[in-house]
């Protein structure tokens, strides 16, 4: 097995589940006998993801107008 492939079942297996919180990751860390930095990796990529689908979101904004009519 070459050396990233294990990370990239994890990642695959991670993309299949319905959360992807430190719990998950760790549980595929030991799944897929990732190594520390693999696991550190995965924690850090799906953060970021998380941050760029809030970036993207709608804002919840409402109209502030005064006018009542």
């Amino acid at each position: 097995m070459n050396e990233h492939e294990s990370l990239r079942k994890a990642l695959s297996w991670l993309m299949e589940q319905s959360q992807r919180d430190q719990e998950t990751i760790a549980e595929a860390s030991r799944h897929f006998d990732l190594s520390p930095v693999d696991e550190e990796f995965l924690h850090h990529y799906f953060a970021e993801q998380q941050r760029r689908q809030a970036d993207l979101s709608p804002k919840n904004t409402q109209n502030d107008d005064l006018d009542s009519s």
